[in-house]
């Protein structure tokens, strides 16, 4: 049976040109000359793929993903924006939004063609619980924590660079993200404009299910911090996955617990301590999965996770340099006596 594409575009040319191309790629067309059109299309035909332009009438590129996202019948259809605007702002819309792919016009056939093929075929779309569903070996239907971390770490990573938004404060998450390579900071802007670093991710750490979970907007901002790769999980198909997983649901609480902890520690010894005593403690947190202790991170991000100026932290790291605490160089904080710098108050 051949895969359905709907292709919502309002230039008569460009949708009967690609509609052309993708039936003589064997696929099936549905085609949609508004955005309003398309989610009707969408949530009766349930298409494999959603191609869609974002300069629309009645509803743009943007409202369509947006109102297909939170149905349940379409959230999980991969979408793929095809566009004439070419600002790399748009590009980053799109993708935080959640789409799966952005094709600039014109395009090339083997671009289109592969585009879809992609995603069609990668794990991305691959449905985890029919799996677990089917495999006899799964049957009881409940996985372990580290199987079902490797089996999302298998799957299409989406790199990210540096000073890359991933979600804003108070919108709502379609994904969850897992980090499989790089750092990304939770962060909050208070009041008076400054920055408040809440939260550092990592390796093989998941993003942005507190906002999924629990149905609201995101508590932080989330932006990467050195180039990163990682791994884009649907709503949907988290909900499930813990729906039929209690021991993954038990760590996600672990790690949920551990994160507001370590939140209200820091709250204590921001509100308590010296400065000396909050740089100490804030390097220790930092350093727990950090390869010999070593934390990479630029001076200003390190001081907005302390809480305070930059001048202020360079000065206390020459103090605990000098005492023998740490080694220091351009990019980076080792901790060398970790029982003495933990006595620091």
């Amino acid at each position: 049976m051949n895969k359905k594409v709907l292709i919502i575009e309002d230039d008569s040319i460009v949708r009967e040109n690609t509609a052309d191309l993708l039936r003589f790629s064997n696929y099936d067309v549905i085609k949609a000359k508004n955005g309003r059109e398309g989610v009707q299309k969408a949530q009766k035909e349930l298409p494999d793929v959603i191609i869609c332009d974002i300069l629309m009438p009645k509803l743009d590129g943007y409202a369509v993903y947006d109102m297909l996202s939170t149905d349940n019948r379409t959230s999980s259809i991969p979408f793929i924006f095809l566009t004439s605007k070419t600002a790399r702002a748009d590009y980053r819309k799109a993708m935080e939004l959640g789409a799966d792919d952005y094709i600039v016009k014109p395009f090339s056939e083997s671009e289109l063609l592969n585009a879809v093929k992609c995603r069609i075929n990668k794990l991305k779309n691959y449905n985890f619980t029919k799996e677990v569903n089917e495999n006899p070996k799964l049957k009881n239907n409940s996985l372990p924590f580290n199987d079902i971390l490797e089996n999302f770490l298998k799957r299409e990573t989406h790199h990210y660079k540096k000073g890359d938004t991933l979600f804003c404060e108070g919108n709502r998450n379609q994904h969850v993200f897992l980090i499989k390579k790089g750092k990304v900071k939770g962060f909050k802007i208070t009041e008076e404009g400054k920055e408040l670093i809440t939260s550092i991710y990592h390796d093989n750490m998941f993003i942005g299910y507190v906002s999924v979970l629990g149905n609201f907007g995101n508590t932080e901002n989330a932006q990467v911090i050195e180039d990163s790769f990682l791994v884009k999980i649907k709503k949907e198909e988290m909900k499930s996955i813990i729906k039929d997983n209690p021991a993954f649901v038990i760590k996600l609480t672990e790690l949920l617990a551990e994160n507001i902890k370590i939140s209200r520690d820091k709250l204590i010894y921001v509100a308590y301590d010296t400065v000396r005593g909050r740089t100490a403690q804030s390097l220790l947190v930092l350093s727990i999965n950090e390869p010999l202790s070593k934390i990479k991170l630029s001076r200003a991000n390190l001081a907005s996770i302390i809480g305070i100026a930059k001048e202020t932290l360079i000065r206390t790291l020459k103090e605990f340099k000098k005492e023998g605490l740490i080694k220091t160089g351009r990019d980076y904080v080792q901790i060398l006596k970790r029982e003495e710098l933990q006595r620091v108050h």
